[in-house]
């Protein structure tokens, strides 16, 4: 978690605020499954503060699917 908060979104912040809407895109996406693979791996230790979250995801909003019923993580 220490390196994706103090390196990969920092590093980030330039490419999504940048000139190239593929590229931002692109981090914008790879952002996302990392967000997304770490609620999955929290949610047995925290499950209310991560089902709030997961659910308030933009993907999640129309399909309303819980995050207890999402497949465990396996990268």
């Amino acid at each position: 978690w220490h390196q994706f908060a103090d390196i990969t979104l920092e590093e980030s912040k330039p490419v999504l605020r940048g000139e190239d809407a593929a590229r931002a895109a692109s981090r914008a996406q790879a952002l996302y499954e990392a967000l997304a693979i770490f609620l999955r791996a929290l949610h047995p230790f925290m499950p209310f503060v991560t089902e709030e979250i997961w659910s308030s995801l933009p993907n999640n909003k129309e399909t309303q699917s819980l995050l207890m019923v999402e497949n465990w993580p396996v990268r």
